[in-house]
């Protein structure tokens, strides 16, 4: 049954942040027991994710603003309103992190424990940490430190942990002797997962097809994407309960053509695309 607020529903629209602050208030106000888990329940928003959103640590992701505007009952143009914001997202969601800066946080474990931030239970102790991500405890201690000093951690006044930026992006355009290390360190957890978690604990699938090797470039490009989309989907659903990495490989498995059959492939591949504009 929902109780959305009229009032609500027709109040300016400034930002689905501000939004979602002013239905909670407004509902705290006729009835000063409500929660923020009774909102998630009657919205269907994770109570994690609105944790997260109402204290300024996360933005409320386009998934969850639809659930608030059916919640609230806005008419179409609120709703168009309220999305607006999400039109450029694509391009600013994601904050860009240096290979620099990567070199000092380049263990894979550093990006687990920001994604630790968001479990209800998550403790800012590194034997804890170390126990969830079956690193050694003194690696734990040093990643805290580590993601402290280049400023990706923080407390914020009432002691609580949080992520300081946006969802970290790395500029992957050389590979370098870090980008490699990571990479393998996450084909070795994921080996390791192939006997320590159940068939449906897990997801494992591999294709294998012959393509154009001037297109990788292009693959690479539906990858990004598909991973970020669904990450954000999987984010906004449900309440958070344990860290997952999603690793996807396209590489090689026979040698590549040499130069001079390469350019030719590439010419003709460039041929059938105008052919095809033609038409």
């Amino acid at each position: 049954m929902k109780t959305a607020s009229k009032s609500t529903a027709k109040a300016k629209i400034q930002d689905p942040t501000a939004l979602l602050r002013a239905a909670l208030a407004e509902r705290c106000e006729r009835n000063p027991q409500y929660s923020i888990r009774a909102f998630a329940r009657s919205s269907g928003i994770s109570h994690t994710v609105l944790s997260l959103v109402l204290s300024g640590k996360r933005r409320l992701s386009k998934k969850a603003a639809l659930k608030l505007a059916e919640y609230l009952e806005l008419d179409a143009t609120s709703k168009q309103a309220l999305l607006r914001p999400y039109s450029a997202m694509v391009a600013t969601e994601y904050q860009a992190l240096s290979l620099d800066a990567f070199e000092v946080i380049s263990d894979w474990y550093h990006y687990a424990i920001l994604s630790l931030l968001e479990l209800p239970d998550f403790k800012m102790d590194a034997r804890w940490i170390a126990k969830q991500l079956a690193i050694p405890h003194l690696e734990a201690k040093l990643a805290i430190e580590r993601l402290q000093r280049v400023g990706l951690l923080a407390q914020d006044e009432h002691g609580k942990w949080y992520q300081t930026s946006a969802p970290l992006k790395i500029e992957n355009s050389l590979s370098t002797a870090a980008t490699r290390k990571f990479h393998k360190q996450l084909l070795n957890r994921a080996s390791e997962s192939i006997d320590l978690n159940t068939f449906e604990e897990r997801d494992f699938s591999s294709m294998t097809f012959a393509m154009d090797p001037a297109l990788m470039s292009y693959a690479s490009e539906k990858i990004k994407k598909f991973r970020r989309e669904l990450t954000a989907d999987l984010e906004a659903r449900g309440t958070a309960g344990a860290v997952y990495n999603m690793t996807v490989q396209l590489f090689p498995v026979t040698p590549l053509p040499k130069t001079e059959l390469k350019n030719e492939l590439k010419m003709e591949s460039k041929t059938q695309t105008r052919k095809m504009e033609k038409k």
